[in-house]
């Protein structure tokens, strides 16, 4: 098993996308999401990308992920998701 911790240290929403699936996990300002996969560490498992949209961590590994709050809690797709023309 394999995990990568994404934070969010600006004073913004930010989005954490997980590919190749495209899901999207909304962080708050101070949140730490984890994402975790199957894979061994020594696959490579995971790039991260910066970028102005928000964060992507692609898994390379063929293995499904999630994604985890720092209480251990499923943060599922959509989670804090913006409405439309908010934001």
């Amino acid at each position: 098993m394999s995990k990568t911790s994404v934070s969010n240290e600006t004073s913004s929403m930010v989005c954490l996308w997980v590919e190749p699936w495209g899901t999207d996990h909304w962080m708050r300002p101070g949140e730490v999401f984890t994402v975790v996969t199957e894979a061994d560490s020594e696959q490579s498992p995971f790039n991260v990308v910066v970028h102005d949209q928000g964060i992507t961590v692609w898994v390379n590994a063929g293995h499904d992920a999630e994604v985890f709050d720092k209480n251990g809690g499923l943060v599922p797709c959509g989670h804090q998701r913006l409405a439309e023309g908010r934001g």
